[in-house]
């Protein structure tokens, strides 16, 4: 395979995810699964794309990067949402449903406010789905053939550096931004990493220098779980009418506590 064919390649998976957060965004399925496909497709895309992001390359990838971070993150208030009442959900599960079915009802109330909201504004989430789509051929009309793999490769180094500086960062502050920052990087990288076979089947994380992907998703997996722990604490401070609002706050920090990230 040619360096040249590489970047080529590289501009096909871009292709396919983009067409990926599209159909995600008008498939027949409930809200919140469209609004979660959609997301990690578009966390997908801007992987790839930051495997470009190169001072040597001759096109752009900015422009529709951006884009693409302003649609996920228009989705984020529906995606949070959901997914702390299904964080609540498996705390009931775990520890006993009657103190936390007040705060399960009043999410999903939440939650379906959020959605008519969202949906009064963008009806089928039409007007996102021709953002992306737009976005999508901007990228198409790029020169890929002119990306060399020696280029991805620099952009694979690029993303490990900056997952060891955020994880030194959460270890000497493990405060909720530091962790979610870390989270990012590394599902970034770990991204990045099961996309190597596609890119060019003879690279493995060994060659390039990177960890395994495996040990990347369960790094990405604990983190995300203390994520959600805090996503899901910090909407319980808002909740109207929660009767044991102290005892599941304490709850929740102790959970926190014990979800510590491995080293």
């Amino acid at each position: 395979m040619s360096r040249s064919s590489t970047g080529q390649a590289l501009g096909r998976l871009v292709s396919a995810e983009c067409a990926a957060i599209v159909h995600a965004l008008r498939a027949p399925l409930a809200v919140h699964t469209r609004v979660h496909e959609a997301r990690k497709a578009i966390r997908r895309v801007r992987a790839l794309l930051a495997l470009a992001e190169d001072g040597d390359a001759t096109f752009d990838v900015r422009p529709a990067d951006q884009i693409l971070q302003r649609v996920g993150d228009g989705l984020s208030r529906l995606r949070d949402a959901h997914a702390a009442m299904e964080t609540a959900r498996t705390l009931a599960q775990r520890e006993g449903r009657k103190p936390w079915r007040p705060v399960i009802d009043a999410l999903r109330e939440r939650s379906q406010v959020l959605v008519a909201r969202e949906l009064a504004r963008d009806p089928g989430f039409a007007r996102r789905q021709s953002i992306v789509q737009g976005a999508a051929h901007y990228l198409e009309l790029q020169p890929w053939e002119t990306l060399k793999a020696t280029q991805i490769r620099a952009g694979l180094q690029r993303q490990r550096r900056r997952v060891e500086r955020a994880a030194r960062r959460a270890k000497k502050t493990p405060d909720a931004e530091n962790l979610h920052r870390w989270r990012r990087r590394a599902r970034r990288l770990r991204m990045q990493v099961d996309a190597l076979p596609k890119l060019k089947p003879q690279w493995s994380p060994h060659d390039v220098a990177t960890p395994r992907a495996k040990a990347l998703h369960k790094l990405t997996d604990a983190l995300g779980w203390q994520q959600d722990l805090h996503v899901l604490a910090t909407l319980l401070r808002r909740l109207p009418g929660i009767a044991e609002r102290k005892r599941l706050q304490a709850r929740l920090r102790e959970l926190a506590e014990d979800a510590a990230a491995p080293a």
